[in-house]
């Protein structure tokens, strides 16, 4: 990541309303007084300490432990693609909806990666074996401990799917499988049987 190419970019979304920008920089935006909501928002989050922090933290181009260097990533080269395909929003939203209505203080989250909840105590710096391990759901209670994970079959890497379920299996947690065609009331019985008692 090029961080000066960062840094230029949220200060000129940080310019102050009431100063005197240069007319020819197309960085700076106009003094019209008009700001938009995005601007506001990077200022609350803090976006020019964030970039400057993490500058200043970081080893981009600086060789590793392993003698291997991190590259930066080319500027246009980085674009946004699906999270979920209109099916899986559907399931999604449904879930979410009966959560709602049957569990309002759990919550559900998406493509999670198993090392965000289970630890193992395999991991070394060199390597972790829940690396790349991947939830495609998975619901917490209202202190954000996990109840359970949906999975849908892994056919491009079963080896992967293995890896996973023996993962959440060994960490106790308990598996829905999300069918290729899932019966709802079927599969929400499962939810249902692993959500909070209150």
């Amino acid at each position: 990541m090029k961080f000066d190419r960062l840094l230029s970019k949220a200060a000129a979304r940080l310019q102050p309303a009431s100063g005197n920008p240069d007319p020819v920089d197309p960085l700076v935006p106009p003094n019209d007084g008009l700001r938009g909501s995005g601007s506001w928002a990077n200022e609350w989050a803090g976006a020019k300490s964030a970039v400057e922090r993490a500058k200043s933290l970081t080893n981009i181009g600086r060789p590793r432990k392993g003698g291997a260097v991190k590259a930066d990533i080319t500027e246009g080269t980085v674009r946004v693609k699906p999270l979920m395909t209109s099916r899986d929003v559907k399931l999604y939203n449904w879930i979410v909806d009966r959560l709602e209505a049957e569990a309002p203080t759990c919550s559900l989250h998406c493509g999670v990666a198993l090392n965000a909840f289970l630890t193992s105590a395999e991991a070394t710096p060199e390597g972790d074996p829940l690396a790349g391990l991947v939830a495609d759901l998975v619901i917490t209670d209202e202190q954000g401990q996990p109840l359970m994970a949906l999975l849908r079959e892994n056919r491009a890497d079963p080896r992967q799917q293995l890896l996973t379920l023996d993962a959440l299996l060994d960490a106790d947690v308990p598996i829905i499988d999300i069918q290729p065609r899932p019966v709802l009331s079927a599969m929400w019985a499962e939810i249902s049987a692993n959500l909070p008692d209150d």
